[in-house]
């Protein structure tokens, strides 16, 4: 059990470095980099005391431990469908407007170029 145990924890704290270190990182929200965070030393946490999970999960009215992370790795799933989808339209959007603006510069420098 500890083996597995020392595994995950450093698979935990590996990943959240990762998330950290990248390149991209320093784009991102500073509430998702402390919400990262917490996940992370939840993760870390139920790790290391299982016991601490089945406890909140019984404080909640959830029956097992198990049942509750599924539970909230379901929502955080949704959130990051529901997030992911809404950069894409803003994407999106932006995109129009630019090529919108572009299509308007060429054709101010077509009618320029025919004169």
């Amino acid at each position: 059990m500890i083996a597995i145990q020392i595994i995950l924890v450093l698979g935990f704290l590996f990943l959240f470095w990762r998330f950290l270190s990248n390149p991209g990182s320093h784009q991102v929200h500073a509430w998702i980099k402390i919400l990262t965070f917490l996940f992370t030393v939840l993760a870390v946490v139920a790790v290391i005391f299982p016991d601490t999970a089945n406890r909140l999960a019984h404080a909640v009215g959830v029956k097992t431990g198990a049942n509750l992370l599924l539970y909230v790795l379901t929502l955080a799933f949704i959130f990051v469908v529901i997030n992911i989808y809404s950069r894409g339209k803003e994407d999106e959007r932006r995109r129009v407007i630019l090529v919108r603006k572009i299509a308007l510069l060429e054709a101010q420098l077509s009618k320029k170029n025919k004169k």
